[in-house]
């Protein structure tokens, strides 16, 4: 309850900071202003990445053992965008889908909790390496782009020399070391799902370009792939609600630092969770027809 009121108040704190920073009627005329069959078209382009991210993860979850049928996966993966996005103080959305995922099946807690963690590693790794890219092209300071290159590939060969560790774990994660990350299967599930992570985050960069160029937000889309970046790996540290203050100030501050104009990027804040909302709205009829929040408390 502490942590969440914590998370609440520090998102509120940032949010509020940004108030002073823009011009709130300045952003206000600009979301009036948009051509909203932007945001549909936005909407369209981030929901075909979110479907290609649910059959990226029942490959990897297909890879650890686990075989369900990938139109169960997507609706899973629907529910816990819509949980996360909605009611994140309730139950989490990777938790619901994870477990979800899990039930009914013996002993599949620990296969089912891997493939959603495995998920989020592999589009993890695609978007450091899509933003390394992008910080060759812009304009930022040449030691700040080494710096992150050395920590990419620091991670990059980390992952790739993993299946060599793998059984080489100590034994407080044993049940992580039986999980068959290191046999073929798997690997060729992970590579497979690496080609889609891209794509994914892609998409993903895409669609807040539109968003921003319909809000007034030009700038190129290398720019936008640092911003975006940068934006969504700050957004995943639990110290806010569900990354709102963190994503929205990281946006205005990076789009200014690329001489972006600030209202515009707000204005590009906010067409984002309207985006969001709309491609998270399948997951409340798979919300619905599990029986609603109670249902998913009552079985977790």
């Amino acid at each position: 309850m502490y942590k969440m009121l914590f998370k609440v108040a520090f998102s509120v704190a940032l949010l509020v900071a940004l108030v002073f920073y823009i011009d709130l009627e300045s952003v206000w005329n600009r979301l009036q202003q948009v051509n909203y069959l932007w945001v549909l078209l936005a909407s369209a382009m981030l929901f075909v990445g979110q479907v290609l991210s649910a059959i990226r993860w029942t490959w990897l979850a297909r890879g650890l053992g686990l075989t369900v049928r990938t139109s169960r996966k997507i609706q899973l993966y629907f529910l816990g965008l819509f949980l996360s996005l909605f009611l994140p103080s309730i139950i989490g959305g990777d938790v619901a889908r994870g477990f979800l995922l899990a039930r009914g099946r013996k002993g599949a807690g620990w296969m089912a909790a891997g493939s959603v963690i495995l998920e989020r590693i592999n589009g993890l790794l695609a978007l450091l390496v899509l933003i390394t890219v992008c910080m060759f092209i812009v304009d930022i300071p040449s030691h700040w782009r080494t710096m992150w290159l050395l920590c990419v590939v620091v991670i990059w060969l980390g992952m790739l020399s993993y299946p060599f560790w793998h059984h080489r774990l100590p034994r407080l994660l044993h049940r992580w070391r039986g999980l068959p990350i290191n046999e073929a299967v798997f690997i060729g599930a992970w590579w497979r799902g690496m080609l889609l992570s891209f794509t994914f985050q892609a998409l993903v960069i895409t669609t807040t370009m539109l968003l921003g160029h319909a809000a007034g937000l030009e700038m190129p889309w290398a720019a936008y792939g640092v911003m975006v970046g940068l934006v969504a790996i700050a957004s995943t540290a639990p110290i806010s609600f569900n990354g709102f203050g963190i994503r929205e100030a990281g946006y205005v501050g990076l789009a200014s630092y690329f001489g972006g104009n600030p209202e515009a990027a707000a204005a590009m804040a906010a067409l984002w969770v309207i985006v969001l909302a709309i491609v998270a709205a399948p997951g409340a009829w798979v919300l619905w027809k599990l029986g609603g929040t109670a249902a998913l408390k009552e079985k977790s």
